[in-house]
């Protein structure tokens, strides 16, 4: 890995070394610990490195205060969660925790996966009830019914997310309807409590995985889960989840990545394909960028293709619009198209007017678009 930044090989041997439990044999020396607390923050491995260091001998004031953090905030979260859940159960309310909440089981000690929240799907016609348990205990809705969860904060650190639904079918239309009846995949484990089978919690993770890295782009935790969940769960049915994500058409994203975390953290010579894709992975923080969101959004709209026809057809559908954009805009000229001359011509001008910023902006983002290199 010579071609990257030491920094990165560092921190991609410290995770290495604290999910395989193995000593790390790092001189301090080495090491530029503002850059790798950086570098770790930014991922959202700090707890991580912080094991590994330790087994270095190593001792760094920031790293072990984030470690002590990241254990009282997992075991107040523990607290909570078991608060809550009692109440969903006694309110006769399935529920099922997802994410961080089940992988954090997985590595080696407890503590060593960070969570900034809980996510728990809930059965979505029971939500008004949801919100009256979560501020009977003394929780704040900081957002209802606008995305597919509702956030609840409780200070000092608690944040806590109730899904009713796993995607937002406007931002990931085929995720959305593959799980639409999400409750016929899941196994009971007792009282109102579900889960994913071992199969299907790998490719809700994929999924959401995924999810991030089309639309903003994903860092390095979500490659360190994928290792630590294969590794601990050896004998999965790979002729099922083959078969599954095929239908979520990520058959290529699941063997590339899947690759890349086993290589990675199994310390194995990367190929040419994966030093391609680990810079996607390296250059954004745990959940993307600004950049990289525009970058991704600009190869949908595009296709992946910067030819002049694509670009050329973009801007002519931009202007004339028609099927579902024209019915959802200007539903009027959707019910009277021998007006739409007016709108064609209407329209330009009120974009010049009112935003000419964001037009000049959007023109030279896809003037400027060039394909990237691989296409996932």
């Amino acid at each position: 890995m010579a071609e990257y930044p030491s920094t990165a090989q560092t921190l991609i041997e410290l995770l290495s070394c604290a999910v395989n439990e193995t000593e790390c044999k790092l001189s301090p020396e080495e090491v530029d610990f503002d850059e790798l607390y950086t570098l770790s923050k930014a991922h959202e491995v700090r707890s991580a490195v912080a094991f590994a260091l330790e087994s270095a001998g190593i001792a760094d004031r920031r790293f072990t205060q984030a470690k002590l953090k990241a254990k009282r905030k997992l075991g107040l979260f523990d607290i909570e969660r078991e608060k809550i859940c009692e109440k969903l159960s006694d309110a006769g309310i399935w529920y099922l925790p997802l994410k961080g909440i089940v992988m954090k089981e997985f590595y080696p000690r407890y503590g060593m996966r960070e969570m900034s929240d809980n996510d728990i799907l809930c059965d979505s016609t029971k939500m008004p009830q949801v919100r009256e348990i979560m501020e009977s205990l003394g929780y704040t809705c900081e957002s209802y019914g606008e995305w597919n969860h509702d956030v609840y904060q409780k200070p000092p650190t608690l944040d806590f997310e109730m899904h009713h639904s796993l995607f937002k079918e406007s931002d990931a239309p085929l995720l959305g309807k593959y799980y639409e009846n999400v409750f016929d995949r899941l196994t009971h484990k007792g009282g109102c409590e579900y889960a994913f089978t071992d199969e299907d919690f790998y490719i809700y993770m994929l999924a959401h995985t995924y999810k991030h890295f089309s639309n903003s782009g994903t860092g390095l935790r979500p490659l360190l889960d994928i290792y630590v969940y294969l590794t601990t769960h050896p004998e999965l049915d790979l002729v099922y989840i083959a078969r599954e994500v095929e239908i979520l058409r990520l058959t290529e994203f699941e063997r590339i990545t899947r690759d890349l975390a086993r290589k990675l953290f199994d310390k194995e010579k990367l190929s040419e394909e994966d030093r391609e894709l680990l810079p996607l992975f390296l250059d954004s923080s745990l959940y993307g960028t600004v950049e990289q969101q525009k970058y991704n959004r600009l190869t949908r709209l595009l296709d992946g293709r910067d030819t002049k026809r694509s670009k050329t057809r973009y801007f002519f559908n931009r202007v004339f619009l028609n099927g579902d954009q024209l019915e959802k805009h200007y539903p009027f000229f959707a019910k009277n198209k021998w007006l739409l001359p007016i709108l064609y011509l209407y329209r330009p001008f009120k974009g010049l007017f009112r935003r000419p910023k964001e037009i000049m902006r959007e023109t030279k983002d896809i003037v400027g678009y060039r394909s990237p290199k691989r296409k996932l």
